[in-house]
């Protein structure tokens, strides 16, 4: 072998990107590093937790590479950084893949993992791997309990009656994705009817306000658009004014976002779940109505004012100019003020004017006006108000995978919280579900048990929390080391290094799970375990990424457009599927997966490798002549320039999370390199001051590269002779390391 062929490697990524994930490994790369001395603050960058579904998708990947290339980023600035990844283990998509297998859902969930884990290996993302948990292991959902028991405690949890989908055939409840449009059963095709029971219900209104009030904060910090509309899109903030009103059933405070046309009301419309409903039931007609309207229909049918449930309740009540106003109750409110009392004012609002439209001898509709058209008709003695359409909601489900809810039903005393020194409440792990009723009621080792209070015969509560319950916390553990999670989740003096998150990265669709994140951080806060967190915010920034679809559709086996990122590894390698899936777009937009992502990718990739290699060798034997370099200082000078301001542009938008533009500010850079070398090369042979200043600029640029296609990067650095693998990590580049002026630049090296 020649000593140009041995110098001068192929791209072969599968080889290179195994070595290096090695070497990561021996170096510590992944492992949290000990927590920043007091007075500073460490980078905690959390990712979403996926569901144990037995493979990444590529919207997982577009999720973690951002994640990963920010994390690496501030490792290079000098920066302690811990990467932090849980599953979200618990819940339906587990159980329905385990009873699809017949197994176990606590060993489905263990062999996706694994799977899973192993794919985030093989793409590079540094994770700290000895820091991974699950939600369904019993430690981890001890804590679930304990919240649950916390919140309970606080009175932010209560027990109340609801509706849910009834399956007769199967005898057991259904989650909403298990009812097929037609309103029938997903597994034996049957009519699904709603009934009422029992279910546990977070109450997240006393902090409604603070939400809202620390969205001016927010939007101060690095919280990208969609997340922060995401958070004004869930509180469902109307401003207006309320008016306090008399009737016969009492007083009753009724709301409108019309202020400057109160006046023109022709109706009140309740709300079901009104504190004072039982107040305007004026005969057992409109109570049955009522109890149908609680009992379903609602939840399936369009939410269009026309179509909504109402009921006239036969009452009216004196409306502000005197006139006698008839009161309805319709969810309709709830699902635009929340549970509250509003004003109809068909005049000016649309919806109200549906719903006068099916009242005609009931309901003055009045003449209607164009917005801004109207005359005032301001009510004196109106206070200014705002209501919020975000609402308590239900946390328990009829699963049998899920984390038991620390309550004992109690013949005497009723619901009895399970003490915490008795916590975790465990799940039965051999447990196999058939989706046929509930197995946990079935089981008698788990169901009988004595009551905490008196310890009489009692009945342990079979419903299971929610996983969403489970995500309200999941960004805490792996803030503190495994080793003491059993004992100190909330208290750990470590996870004040890390909290709040420097950054959450998460899909679009995830801004629930961050509104109800933020609600239980203000409790744990006010209850003493997060008083650090003074403003009861649990992330500094957040990022919501749009889905990656394929062909212009959501990517699913049915459609036969789902891009399996293990092949991809596998034909390309990790680096370019990591830079493909960043310069692809924007974290704002839609991905539209194409081939012509991975062939740019690879293509950069493979020629920047290339090109470094060759100019390594050329370096070796480039001359030196002394008067020949003056005569090039201004190009040297240029191009250091560039390599400033690239590295700049490419540092400005890594901290901004904008990986698309990084990427295409390297690319630039990469042009702009081989711009040096040809103008230089027209003259003849390139001077070594110029050659040294050419190798030292594709080493600035493969440092700067390192946060996107690290493995790729760091075996280039390794390759120069002027690294070795532990030296890396290194620092972020430095133009200022680049030769320009006399013999002294022969002495100017990367660093």
């Amino acid at each position: 072998m020649s000593e140009n062929a041995r110098r001068k490697p192929p791209y072969e990524p599968t080889e290179i990107e195994v070595v290096r994930q090695a070497a990561w490994v021996e170096r510590g790369d992944y492992s949290a590093p000990a927590p920043p001395p007091d007075g500073e603050h460490g980078v905690y960058v959390k990712s979403s937790s996926p569901f144990t579904s037995g493979n990444l998708h590529m919207g997982h990947v577009r999720d973690y590479t951002i994640g990963d290339a920010y994390a690496r980023f501030q490792r290079a600035r000098g920066r302690s950084v811990l990467m932090g990844f849980g599953f979200d283990a618990f819940g339906l998509p587990a159980e329905l893949a385990a009873i699809e297998r017949q197994v176990p859902a606590a060993e489905w969930v263990v062999q996706s993992g694994e799977r899973m884990l192993g794919q985030m290996q093989r793409l590079g993302y540094s994770f700290d791997y000895d820091r991974v948990f699950y939600s369904s292991e019993e430690g981890q959902y001890r804590w679930s309990q304990w919240l649950f028991l916390t919140l309970y405690d606080m009175g932010l949890i209560y027990l109340d009656d609801t509706t849910v989908d009834w399956c007769d055939t199967c005898q057991t409840t259904l989650a909403t994705i298990q009812v097929e449009e037609g309103g029938t059963c997903w597994r034996c095709h049957n009519e699904v009817r709603l009934i009422r029971r029992p279910t546990w219900f977070l109450k997240i209104t006393p902090y409604l306000e603070e939400n809202d009030a620390n969205m001016a904060k927010l939007e101060q910090q690095p919280w990208d658009e969609l997340a922060l509309a995401t958070q004004r899109f869930i509180l469902g903030r109307s401003d207006g004014v309320e008016i306090d009103l008399e009737g016969p059933a009492g007083p009753l405070t009724a709301f409108t976002p019309h202020a400057d046309a109160a006046g023109l009301a022709t109706f009140v419309l309740l709300s079901p779940r009104h504190s004072g409903i039982d107040s305007w039931i004026a005969d057992e007609r409109v109570r049955e109505e009522l109890d149908q309207l609680r009992s379903g229909g609602w939840e399936r049918s369009a939410r269009d004012a026309k179509e909504v449930p109402t009921i006239d309740t036969g009452l009216s009540i004196g409306g502000p100019d005197g006139k006698e106003l008839p009161v309805l109750i319709s969810p309709l409110v709830d699902a635009r003020f929340g549970p509250t009392a509003a004003l109809g004012i068909p005049a000016v609002d649309e919806a109200d004017r549906d719903v006068a439209e099916r009242f005609p001898g009931r309901i003055e509709a009045g003449e209607i006006y164009e917005e801004g058209e109207a005359p005032s008709a301001q009510v004196a003695g109106a206070r200014e108000a705002k209501r919020y359409r975000a609402n308590d909601f239900s946390i328990s489900r009829q699963r049998s995978w899920g984390t038991p809810i620390p309550i004992v039903h109690c013949p005497e005393h009723g619901p009895v919280p399970v003490g915490e020194a008795d916590l975790p409440v465990v799940l039965p792990r051999d447990l196999v579900a058939t989706g046929e009723g509930n197995p946990l009621a079935e089981r008698s080792d788990f169901v009988d048990t004595v009551c905490p209070k008196c310890g009489t015969p009692a009945k342990r509560e079979t419903d299971t929390l929610d996983c969403h319950f489970d995500a309200l916390f999941l960004w805490v553990p792996a803030t503190v080391p495994p080793e003491d999670r059993a004992t100190r989740m909330f208290t750990h003096p470590e996870s004040r290094k890390w909290l709040p998150a420097e950054r959450q990265v998460a899909g679009g669709d995830s801004g629930n799970f961050v509104f109800d994140q933020r609600i239980v951080t203000k409790a744990l806060r006010d209850h003493g375990e997060l008083d650090y967190l003074v403003d009861g915010e649990p992330f500094a920034g957040v990022l919501f990424h749009e889905m990656v679809i394929a062909d212009g559709r959501k990517m699913s086996k049915h459609l036969g457009n789902v891009v399996d990122p293990d092949e991809l590894v596998g034909q390309f390698g990790a680096d370019t599927v990591r830079v493909a899936v960043l310069w692809a777009a924007s974290p704002a937009k839609t991905l539209n997966w194409s081939d012509a992502a991975i062939r740019f990718a690879n293509k950069f990739l493979r020629s920047f490798w290339t090109y470094a290699h060759d100019r390594f060798v050329e370096l070796e034997g480039a001359k030196h002549d002394p008067a020949k370099a003056a005569e090039t200082e201004k190009q040297r000078e240029k191009l250091r320039g560039w390599c400033e301001n690239g590295l700049a542009r490419v540092a400005d938008d890594t901290a901004d999370l904008q990986m698309h533009k990084s990427i295409r500010n390297l690319t630039r850079l990469f042009e702009r390199i081989q711009q040096f070398e040809k103008q230089l090369k027209k003259r003849g042979q390139l001077d070594r001051v110029d050659a040294e200043a050419l190798v030292v600029a594709i080493l600035l640029l493969a440092q700067a590269l390192q946060p996107f296609a690290p493995h790729a990067a760091e075996q280039i650095l390794i390759d120069s002779g002027r690294f070795t693998s532990d030296d890396l990590p290194g620092v972020w580049p430095d133009a200022a390391s680049l030769p320009v002026a006399g013999d002294d630049a022969l002495s100017g090296v990367a660093s």
